[in-house]
């Protein structure tokens, strides 16, 4: 249920963001149709763009699930002493000992 909600959230506010910033365009058109000077945007306009950016945010949170726990000791439970230190992406192939053993034998 709370997957649908937030998906339905998520949608609404991008709508209403969008529909801000339709109405800022056709608000900018009309001040220059009637020659009017452009002193910012309409209370209106700033409301939709806040109140769907929210509703956006909102609902992204409900559909992203459950959040997973931030402490390394959730982590590190689960992994033995032998893998901590084995990590793959240092291993090192290109060194000097080919040269040396060459030489040598």
């Amino acid at each position: 249920m709370y997957m649908g909600l937030g998906r339905s959230l998520v949608c609404a506010g991008i709508l209403i963001v969008l529909h801000a910033g339709f109405s800022s365009a056709q608000h900018r058109t009309y001040l220059r149709l009637s020659e009017l000077p452009y002193e910012g945007l309409p209370v209106d306009i700033t409301a939709q763009c806040v109140i769907g950016f929210l509703m956006s945010c909102y609902g992204i949170t409900r559909v992203a699930g459950e959040f997973k726990d931030i402490s390394a000791t959730s982590d590190m439970n689960r992994r033995t002493m032998d893998s901590l230190n084995n990590v793959p992406s240092f291993y090192h192939f290109a060194h000097r000992g080919r040269a040396i053993h060459s030489v040598i034998y």
